[in-house]
């Protein structure tokens, strides 16, 4: 092989490992933003399963101390059923009219 073409081949290899680089470099960066991508999204999902969590334990609480009222105090809470009930009767009768 003569100098001349042994130059032209190093340099067109030269090229594309330069080429090759670039990408790889390229891809680098491509993996490191979705891996802090999903480094954001796994804490995203954290913070809201345990927003989740305590909104339950708040449900579970909330309903607890209503079925004791409810069981404390019967002929209250009848009274205030029967007062909607009335109520919604009377509605719907001059909704009728």
């Amino acid at each position: 092989m003569s100098d001349s073409r042994y130059s032209q081949v190093e340099n067109s290899n030269n090229r594309r490992l330069d080429e090759l680089s670039n990408k790889l470099s390229t891809f680098r960066n491509i993996n490191r933003d979705i891996g802090s991508q999903a480094a954001a999204d796994n804490s995203f999902i954290d913070e809201m399963q345990n927003s989740f969590g305590a909104l339950m334990l708040n449900i579970k609480n909330s309903s607890t101390r209503l079925a004791r009222s409810m069981l404390a105090g019967n002929n209250i809470w009848r009274m205030v059923g029967l007062s909607l009930l009335v109520c919604f009767i009377i509605y719907n009768m001059f909704k009728l009219f």
